[in-house]
């Protein structure tokens, strides 16, 4: 069997098929054959070639001449999503709260092998755009909420994943994230600033259950909402928001894998 860790050899083309189905989000609804080739670095008949093969599968449709969006049937892939989101559904209620307390964005992020993927996220209305959303995939030594992740892993397993970080780090980048993950670990919570958006500072404490970093949740907010003082009463709050949603973990007795 090959390794999750590594991509699968003889693919290709399904692979490139899947990342231009991945390609579509809120922000990006629809596409053209133009902006496929472009985006994904293939030919026009390429990119026409596989856009017929998702058209063929009902999981695109063409809305108006050379405009493609999604099909209803993603509608049937995201309900059965929903249904095994049990870290997300359990987690909204107690989001919800954090963002109404700190009226910034509070957001839930698990650990995806060798990545980050966001599960939950309540954004005030106001909507900070920022780049972690639902479903979507981060690496794992950028910004708080996933170098927490990163930090609370096994060293062993923490220096493997440090060496598949592409494009490769320095010496001198890995030992300056080791030591940074080091005070992450030691403090139990982590902190950043434009890692990954630029005006965006967040900080994040990890979600533990049966001595077990399930996930890790966030607060992220515009570095000029927030000073000292706001930081550290967000900092409070975070940590606290981590309790609740272990606490609802274990009432609600999901099992998380």
């Amino acid at each position: 069997m090959a390794s999750s860790s590594q991509p699968t050899r003889g693919v290709d083309s399904a692979r490139r098929v899947l990342q231009i189905l991945l390609q579509f989000s809120e922000s990006r609804p629809q596409t053209t054959i133009d902006e496929v080739a472009r985006l994904h670095s293939i030919s026009i008949p390429s990119a026409y070639r596989y856009m017929a093969l998702l058209r063929e599968m009902y999981l695109i449709e063409e809305r108006t001449r050379g405009v493609y969006v999604l099909s209803p049937q993603i509608i049937r892939l995201a309900n059965a999503s929903e249904k095994s989101l049990d870290l997300a559904s359990v987690s909204k209620p107690i989001l919800e709260h954090l963002m109404e307390e700190t009226h910034e964005t509070a957001l839930v992020v698990k650990r995806l092998q060798d990545a980050v993927v966001c599960v939950a996220v309540a954004e005030p209305d106001k909507s900070l755009s920022i780049s972690f959303q639902p479903g979507f995939i981060m690496p794992l030594h950028r910004g708080a909420v996933a170098k927490m992740l990163l930090a609370t892993t096994p060293k062993r397993k923490q220096q493997s994943l440090i060496s598949k970080i592409r494009p490769a780090l320095s010496p001198d980048e890995s030992e300056e994230l080791i030591r940074a993950l080091d005070k992450i670990r030691k403090a139990n919570f982590a902190e950043s600033e434009s890692e990954v958006d630029k005006g965006v500072w967040a900080v994040a404490a990890p979600i533990v259950v049966s001595n077990r970093v399930l996930a890790s949740v966030s607060v992220a907010a515009p570095t000029y909402h927030v000073d000292e003082n706001a930081r550290q009463s967000i900092r409070a709050k975070v940590s606290q928001a981590a309790l609740d949603i272990a606490d609802a973990i274990v009432s609600s007795e999901i099992e998380l894998s």
